[in-house]
């Protein structure tokens, strides 16, 4: 059995890294958007770690530090294959839909700041568990966005039940190999106490939520 200070690196190279590769390699047309959208993601991931770390998990790191590349690792490839999986299930692409009278970098900074804010209004002020908080504020955002681009509200639907199902998928292989990882590094009594196949419940919100908002950026 591999040690589980290296389960977290282990896991986010052999699934997310490898899928984000697969799909760098399928789709030459959307290699550029899952690049910008996994450094933007990437750099931003051990940030959200400081919630996540104070009531959801602490994960192990190889290095020993208290945040690691494993966070870079996995916000580099959940950005990239989210802001693309629409179009790489149904063969589309991204120029297709497009609206180019706004450009998603003018939003980075207002998104970002939101983000921080509400995130911080929910744990601080009402108690709310970190993934929780990440599952309402992303799907807010999402039917927000809904608003003004309906046209593309099945396709964030449609992302986020990726999303959740690659999550899934990405566990099952995960816990072949660590199968008492989730009980070592996850705070079980922070959080709702459901799960499915053993795996909690908010590891598939925030996929469905983040998925969904995903979708919407890149247009």
């Amino acid at each position: 059995m591999i040690d589980l200070q290296y389960a977290y690196l282990v896991g986010t190279v052999l699934l997310p890294c490898f899928l984000w590769l697969v799909m760098f390699y399928l789709r030459p047309d959307l290699r550029k958007q899952m690049v910008v959208f996994g450094l933007l993601i990437g750099l931003t991931s051990p940030l959200s770690e400081i919630w996540h770390h104070a009531d959801y998990w602490q994960p192990q790191y190889f290095n020993g530090w208290k945040y690691g590349i494993e966070d870079f690792l996995f916000g580099f490839s959940m950005g990239g294959i989210a802001s693309v999986i629409y179009e790489e299930l149904l063969g589309r692409h991204y120029a297709r839909r497009l609206d180019r009278r706004f450009h998603w970098s003018w939003f980075i900074f207002p998104t970002v700041v939101l983000i921080v804010m509400s995130m911080n209004y929910l744990i601080f002020s009402f108690g709310v568990n970190s993934m929780h908080a990440t599952f309402l504020v992303f799907v807010g955002l999402a039917l927000t966005m809904a608003v003004f681009r309906h046209d593309l509200l099945l396709d964030s639907v449609v992302s986020g039940v990726a999303m959740g199902i690659l999550m899934f998928c990405g566990y099952m292989f995960f816990l072949f190999w660590f199968p008492n990882a989730i009980q070592a590094m996850w705070k079980l009594d922070r959080v709702s106490g459901v799960s499915v196949a053993g795996i909690p419940i908010e590891e598939f919100l925030w996929a469905f939520a983040w998925g969904m908002y995903m979708s919407f950026i890149p247009d």
